[in-house]
């Protein structure tokens, strides 16, 4: 049985969300953790101010550069990173998001028949005004990550 080494590590926000994305493959670093090919890099991302978000992720270490080779200094490597954060995750966030505007327009375009009814609009309005928030959260998300659908 092999034994997977698990690695914490705290990255500024450009690195992580870049590695994230998919769009960032490695990392340069200190090989003071002797890192290995298979080992998993728990990310945990730091804000400008050096600040925890709260928010991490996993990546899987799939090379290790050594340093003394190829202009690194001695110590230092460079390790290559599989992003092991499902893109259907995104796409998810992305379909919910739509489905969710859709409700907002259908519940808006309700109010008028609600009032008819006799009945007041406002916990409708609630929940549309709840709704939207949302939806602008995942839009602001989703900038991060250009995904075609």
């Amino acid at each position: 049985m092999s034994k997977i080494t698990l690695h914490e590590l705290n990255i500024q926000s450009a690195d992580f969300t870049e590695i994230l994305a998919g769009r960032k493959t490695h990392q340069v670093c200190l090989n003071h953790r002797q890192y290995a090919v298979g080992d998993v890099l728990i990310l945990r991302e730091l804000d400008e101010n050096g600040e925890g978000t709260g928010q991490e992720m996993n990546s899987l270490i799939t090379h290790v550069e050594q340093g003394n080779t190829v202009g690194l200094e001695d110590g230092w490597c460079v390790l290559s990173l599989a992003n092991t954060t499902p893109l259907l995750g995104i796409r998810l966030i992305g379909y919910l998001r739509d489905r969710l505007k859709e409700h907002c327009d259908y519940t808006e375009t309700a109010y008028p028949l609600i009032k008819k009814a006799g009945s007041t609009a406002s916990q409708a309005k609630r929940t549309v005004q709840a709704g939207r928030c949302w939806v602008d959260e995942a839009n602001h998300f989703l900038k991060k990550f250009p995904v075609e659908s």
